[in-house]
């Protein structure tokens, strides 16, 4: 099978090189996948640079979290799945290959509404929004919700789902062109952060302490901003520090204001809780695209043989939505 392969761990990305494996072999609870689409991840970014490795049994040297594509063989105790099934899903790694192996309960069936460049920008930011702002944020109809790099792939995942659970969103881009995109999605107040502060804004606009829910991807950079917005008992989840990892935290104002501080992550999670979220996705999430209540936010798409273009425009922050790769 053809795969991209992390050669050297650095940040140049001539690293990166498009290389032949042997095929998987499925057996068990496992199924395997031809691939006819994914996406690329920050993650894979970071990857590539020796930065995140993958969890245990999952590819060091192949990244990629998400793929489309087709069941091409079963595992012996396999019982949903047959030959030919269409589905999408998340992995821990290997995703950037025209092969990949998963628990048969990690994938869930693609819509007929949705071609295969569809649901290749689907899985990764669908889950991870939906398990951060519901599961583990417990959004609620009327919430105001802030979510930071609203462009992005988990970003613009997230404003459609705040709409479509009857609450309200904040977002916060680097752009007006990104901003005028996103608006396109669904209703928000949108901050450019290279002209404003959020929390004036916000502040302006609803008062102090409005906040019920922070999307926070940026960490340090936004900290103290992000717990000052919230109100009595909300809930700041934490996906990422793409600002800084280190910050000094406002104990008075945590302690009196009962917030909830969540870390979560979903890519080194023991199976089990990966299933759950996978399986909530497919029962809450995906019937809404179905009726195009929700869609797929695809910034561009390139052949595999691209891989470096594509991953240069994730590099560069010029995305907004996901940037797929089809395989032939």
């Amino acid at each position: 099978m053809k795969c991209a392969v992390i050669e050297k761990f650095g940040k140049d990305l001539s690293n990166l090189v498009i290389g032949e494996r042997d095929d998987l072999i499925a057996t068990g609870e496992n199924i395997r996948v031809n691939v006819s689409a994914t996406a690329i991840n920050r993650a894979d970014l970071l990857q590539r640079r020796g930065l995140y490795p993958a969890p245990a049994g999952a590819p060091q040297d192949v990244p990629g979290l998400e793929f489309v594509g087709y069941v091409d063989k079963v595992g012996e105790s396999v019982t949903e799945w047959k030959d030919g099934e269409r589905v999408f899903g998340i992995l821990a790694g290997g995703g950037y290959a025209e092969q990949v192996v998963t628990h048969q309960r990690m994938v869930v069936s693609v819509p007929d509404e949705l071609d295969d460049t569809e649901a290749a920008a689907i899985p990764e930011a669908f889950i991870v929004a939906h398990d951060a702002l519901v599961s583990q944020g417990g959004m609620k109809p009327g919430d105001l919700v802030l979510i930071h790099a609203v462009a992005g792939g988990v970003g613009t995942a997230a404003v459609q789902l705040v709409d479509l659970w009857g609450a309200r969103a904040v977002g916060t881009a680097g752009s007006s062109e990104k901003i005028l995109k996103v608006a396109k999605l669904a209703p928000l107040l949108a901050v450019n952060y290279r002209e404003e502060d959020f929390q004036k804004v916000i502040e302006e606009k609803f008062g102090r302490n409005p906040v019920d829910l922070v999307l926070d991807v940026v960490g340090a950079g936004y900290w103290q901003r992000n717990i000052s917005v919230l109100k009595s008992r909300g809930r700041l989840i934490l996906l990422g520090f793409m600002g800084g990892s280190s910050a000094e935290t406002p104990l008075a104002t945590i302690l009196s204001n009962r917030i909830h501080i969540i870390g979560t992550v979903l890519r080194s999670r023991p199976l089990e809780e990966k299933i759950l979220a996978t399986q909530a996705f497919a029962h809450q999430v995906v019937p809404h695209f179905k009726e195009r209540r929700l869609q797929a936010v695809i910034d561009s798409v390139f052949p595999f043989d691209q891989l470096h273009q594509a991953t240069s425009r994730v590099e560069k922050n010029e995305n907004v939505g996901k940037v797929v790769l089809t395989f032939q």
